[in-house]
């Protein structure tokens, strides 16, 4: 028996599909373009007897920024069952996934009894909870672990409890209560058992609304019964905040010709008001203005089956949202004496138990000490939305004492900021770590804290920051030294150094990248990760991270932004002349002289940054995919030059620096090419990075 992955070429993936449909009934509802999709990102792997058959397939994805692995699917063929094929399908998952996760996991209803297989295969059960069909029938979860919690994986547990939140629309509510038919089979879909740990499904009390509307009195109760549930989660909905988008919903409804009778008015506009971002619907009448009704209200409306095919996306990061801040002027401003009492009232965390005395006492103490440093994050001369102290006691640690967003639709994306920053500005002053040990962490803030890779030690939250350019073997001695001198909780430095100094590190691609996001703004000279030079318009340059060419926006006594770095982002750009360029690699950021505008400092080197992913597709179906993460509008990208399918390129990057300017004519003298000039992606060796990264980071 053979076990392989497979891509969305092979002959092998009709055979996956026509499998998955026989054993629908235990395996749960999953499209074609799922399979093909999953297929296309090598996450089926297929067991091939000795005549070339497909006798079985194990279907996979990645999950919570990607740190577990989840089993979607496993089958296997009623001709081959009892020989072993299900133990070889999941541990060749175990082999090619167990250096880079930390771990299997997978939901399985009780009475299929399978509990011996998944203990034998080593899953310990971890909790039981109803699943999501209408009678109810309980689910385990199971779960296997790499046991890599010292490294990269503090705080998993924690993780596994957050979800994707989605707000359904009522008619996908009522297909989900209705026998299984043809014309709900996509809404059919969300109640599969693979998505009980990805996905919280939500309604708003508009639906209530709707259920009244039922003139059957026995059915009205059915259904206020089932929306009453343990399988939907009611949102909230600030009275002042509903009426505004009520208002503004319904006029924008009429200006597109739509009648209030034609959708839900009630339910959308909750939604809106609930500030969770994704709604679900089958209705062509909202999904034709899907790309409008984002733009003006910032709520991504799609199909059950394209949240299925987004999954991985949209539940990486479902709350950053950068596109938000687009527009606005926020300072990083030093807090002053005498505003405690304002500052204390935005910030104490009573909900962790602190008190006002307790932080103002903390915040007086700081502001009085010269070690440490507080400023706090407004929008002109609005309310503050941020506070952060930093302190400065020894060369080694940057100790954040303080780290604090207020109550905000836009806090998650803040918090993601601030850190990012805060890393940023450790590395600058020569620090090896950045030290958070505020014990009174808000939830948006810890979330933050893991996306960053962060480690728990003894209380606090410690990320190693190496401003350094190093081979692998170099960087593994200095990881060393460091921590000969240091305390216990520093260890985790000794599991780096040995990481990068392992005999087949240099050509594992991701794994390298996943150690320099690990040690950022680290640099491993000779690891074979990919760096590319991208010419950038001043125009996106300067909304994606050019603080420089952002400030030229401003009026002459404008405030600067202190947040213009995304630290993740996306760009649009034509597939000619690219390549077959693939995710992970590095950028090196030209931006180009444009003509038409009057920018200065233009025709140069500015920024770097590290590349997660890449998709070729349509310009509209990027835009849903992407439109969190930039400032584009769908018109934008559509201009972009397509290939013969009408195709172009999504780069989604971060871990973005500003380089110090480095002008065309140097970068032509290291190139030892008088003429180029970048109008396409420019590959460049390890040699060629090294000298224009030390030129772009000198003082």
């Amino acid at each position: 028996m053979k076990i392989q992955s497979i891509d969305e070429k092979s002959p092998y993936l009709q055979d996956v599909i026509e499998l998955g449909d026989k054993n629908r009934k235990t395996l749960g509802f999953l499209p074609d373009q799922a399979f093909i999709e999953s297929a296309k990102k090598r996450k089926i792997l297929v067991a091939i007897d000795d005549e070339k058959n497909c006798v079985g397939y194990l279907l996979f994805r990645t999950s919570y920024n990607y740190e577990r692995i989840t089993i979607a699917h496993l089958c296997v063929a009623a001709s081959h069952k009892g020989m072993g094929i299900t133990k070889q399908l999941v541990d060749h998952l175990k082999l090619i996934t167990k250096n880079k996760y930390d771990g299997i996991g997978l939901h399985c209803r009780n009475d299929y009894g399978l509990d011996n297989m998944w203990s034998n295969l080593g899953f310990i059960p971890k909790e039981e909870k109803p699943g999501r069909s209408k009678d109810g029938k309980l689910l385990t979860y199971w779960w296997y672990d790499y046991d890599h919690a010292n490294l990269f994986s503090h705080g998993a547990i924690k993780k596994f409890e957050s979800k994707l939140c989605v707000v359904i629309d009522s008619h996908i509510f009522f297909d989900l209560y209705a026998d299984e038919s043809l014309e709900n089979e996509e809404s059919k879909l969300l109640l599969a058992d693979w998505l009980e740990s990805e996905i919280e499904l939500c309604i708003t009390d508009g639906i209530f609304i709707q259920i009244n509307n039922i003139s059957n009195e026995e059915s009205r109760k059915v259904y206020r019964q089932f929306a009453e549930n343990q399988l939907f989660t009611v949102l909230p909905c600030e009275s002042e905040k509903l009426d505004n988008f009520q208002d503004k919903l319904q006029n924008f409804l009429c200006q597109k010709g739509i009648l209030k009778s034609e959708i839900n008015l009630h339910h959308l506009a909750r939604a809106i008001a609930s500030d969770y971002y994704i709604f679900l619907t089958r209705e062509p009448i909202l999904l034709d203005i899907a790309n409008e009704i984002y733009e003006q209200f910032r709520l991504s409306i799609i199909r059950p089956i394209d949240l299925l095919i987004q999954l991985d996306e949209l539940n990486r990061n479902s709350e950053y949202q950068p596109i938000g801040l687009a527009g606005t002027s926020l300072e990083q401003v030093p807090v002053k004496k005498g505003e405690e009492e304002i500052i204390t009232n935005y910030f104490y965390c009573s909900k962790h138990g602190e008190t006002k005395a307790q932080f103002q006492k903390k915040l007086r103490c700081f502001l009085a000490d010269p070690d440490f440093e507080s400023f706090k994050v407004i929008e002109k001369q609005d309310k503050p939305l941020a506070l952060i102290v930093y302190g400065k006691h020894n060369d080694r640690d940057l100790e954040i004492p303080l780290i604090r967003v207020s109550d905000h639709p836009l806090s998650a994306t803040l918090a993601q900021h601030l850190i990012f920053k805060s890393v940023l500005h450790s590395a600058r002053q020569n620090r090896q770590f950045t030290r958070i040990n505020d014990q009174y962490l808000q939830d948006t803030i810890y979330k933050a804290i893991l996306e960053h890779k962060f480690i728990r030690v003894e209380g606090d939250f410690l990320k190693i920051n190496l401003a350094v350019v190093e081979t692998a073997s170099k960087l593994s001695k200095r990881l060393k030294k460091i921590v000969s001198s240091l305390g216990e909780e520093y260890d985790f430095c000794f599991q780096l150094a040995n990481r990068v100094n392992t005999k087949n590190f240099l050509y594992d691609v991701q794994e390298a990248a996943n150690i320099e996001k690990f040690l950022f703004p680290a640099k491993i000279i000779d690891a074979k990760i990919p760096t590319f030079i991208f010419p950038i318009q001043p125009r996106w340059a300067k909304d994606l991270f050019d603080e420089e060419l952002a400030n030229q926006n401003l009026p002459l006594f404008g405030a600067k932004s202190e947040l213009a770095f995304n630290n993740e982002a996306v760009y649009y750009c034509s597939t000619k002349n690219s390549g077959r360029i693939k995710a992970p690699f590095r950028i090196i950021w030209y931006v180009s002289q444009d003509k038409y505008s009057s920018y200065v400092g233009v025709g140069a080197i500015r920024a770097c940054s590290l590349v997660d992913e890449v998709i070729i597709d349509k310009p509209e179906k990027l835009f849903q995919i992407f439109q969190r993460l930039g400032v584009y509008k769908l018109r934008d990208i559509s201009s972009i030059n397509q290939d013969e399918n009408g195709n172009i390129m999504a780069i989604r990057f971060g871990y973005t620096e500003l380089l110090n300017k480095i002008e065309l004519r140097i970068i032509q003298k290291i190139l030892n090419n008088p003429k180029i000039t970048f109008q396409s992606p420019y590959k460049i060796d390890n040699h060629v990075f090294h000298q224009l990264y030390n030129l772009g980071t000198e003082n």
